[in-house]
């Protein structure tokens, strides 16, 4: 599976403006790492009122224009390439110079967890149904292929969209509706940018981590299913709380009263 090298390292907005009639008005300048720093494209654009009016390309050099009323301002950028090519080259560099302090980060990678598991068992005209779950990985770019005897399966297969977690990791889901068939084997394929190659998972052989990650989906329920019951302990708690201090503050009136 190939995977897209281009990576937006730089999204800045140096200018935002307001004209008297309530239109917005923006630059955009986004740097796109092609494969390693040695192969920078900045791209420049200006937007106003939700539209795109101009935008440069260093790799062409060239400015185009998106309505009728840019296209004059476009003709005369386009009449000065060597400043615009010395103009580009200042903005590139400072691109790889952010580039080598943050790229390393956004090119890490981690390994997903995966299982593979029977959530259904066959009965009669009904299908056995298999889950393979990936957890805890980055970047979000995934493919969950399976396999029946090392062939293939493009049947009867549903998957979910890559899911975020919340905390820069995700997860993602496949299921597989079959009859199984004696001493037949059922792997799950999984390939992302954390491995070389694709990582197969044969069924029945990872209990220990079927066992970790139903203690994780049984932790998450419970933690649901408490929720209502915490949130009203907090309530009440809460009321106590507020009411014995109503009522000191009364009691301090009162004393002052008696004075």
């Amino acid at each position: 599976m190939q995977y897209d090298r281009v990576i937006r390292l730089a999204l800045l907005l140096p200018i935002l403006f307001e004209t008297v009639h309530g239109h917005y008005g923006y630059i955009l300048v986004l740097c796109r790492v092609l494969g390693s720093l040695q192969n920078v494209e900045l791209i420049y654009s200006i937007n106003y009122g939700k539209k795109e009016l101009l935008r440069f390309n260093s790799t062409e050099n060239k400015v185009t224009a998106y309505t009728e009323y840019a296209i004059k301002w476009a003709d005369d950028f386009n009449k000065k390439p060597e400043w615009l090519h010395m103009e580009a080259e200042k903005a590139i560099a400072d691109c790889k110079h952010f580039g080598q302090l943050y790229l390393p980060e956004v090119e890490k990678t981690v390994k997903p967890e995966v299982t593979v598991r029977s959530v259904r068992q066959a009965s009669g005209k009904h299908p056995a149904m298999l889950i393979c779950s990936a957890y805890d990985f980055f970047p979000k770019p995934i493919k969950l292929t399976w396999m029946r005897d090392d062939k293939e399966v493009t049947t009867d297969v549903t998957s979910t969209e890559e899911l975020a977690d919340g905390d820069w990791y995700y997860q993602i889901h496949s299921h597989l509706e079959y009859f199984p068939k004696p001493g037949e084997k059922v792997s799950c394929v999984v390939e992302h940018a954390s491995s070389h190659k694709p990582m197969i998972y044969d069924l029945g052989k990872n209990r220990a981590d079927i066992a970790k990650y139903d203690h994780r989906n049984q932790t998450i329920a419970s933690t649901v299913y408490l929720f209502p019951y915490f949130f009203h302990l907090t309530v009440t708690i809460a009321k106590v709380t507020q009411h014995y201090k109503d009522s000191g503050n009364k009691l301090c009136l009162l004393r002052k009263i008696l004075v």
